[in-house]
């Protein structure tokens, strides 16, 4: 997180000159992508998550401390009541993608549905099969990056 945000987005935005900014990624990538997203709403305006991990604690062993939690967006995003966070993250884009028989189907729903209770609106994007490969990733950018269907 803190390279992203104090190393690579400021050099992007620096290069590229443009004010919005997208962060995406494939599976675990998809993960972080949601995470640093979520936690900066003021300066990631759009996420883009493709077949995503959503939910980390399933890789703790039942570990759970602040670093956990506030990495984790079906937690931290759960409990989210400051009112300028949640006004930043109803403006930004979020699009969550995955094969209706990928096992990570359920925590993007989960996590749809956490991000709708708050007010922030989403796009689920569910692809039939398991559509968790390259190619499908590949048309999903070409699909998504803009923004949603």
């Amino acid at each position: 997180d803190t390279y992203i945000m104090t190393e690579v987005e400021p050099l992007t935005r620096q290069r590229d000159g443009h004010p919005f900014a997208i962060l995406t990624g494939a599976s675990f990538g998809a993960f972080h992508a949601l995470s640093i997203g979520l936690r900066h709403p003021d300066r990631i305006h759009r996420v883009l998550s493709m077949s995503g991990l959503t939910d980390i604690r399933r890789f703790t062993d039942g570990y759970h401390n602040d670093l956990v939690y506030f990495s984790n967006p079906p937690e931290f995003i759960a409990n989210e009541n400051d009112g300028w966070r949640l006004d930043h993250l109803r403006r930004q884009n979020v699009i969550l993608t995955a094969g209706t028989t990928d096992s990570l189907i359920h925590g993007n729903r989960e996590l749809s549905s956490v991000l709708w209770s708050k007010g922030i609106g989403n796009a689920l994007r569910e692809w039939d099969g398991f559509a968790h490969d390259w190619p499908v990733w590949h048309r999903q950018i070409n699909m998504y990056l803009g923004g949603n269907d």
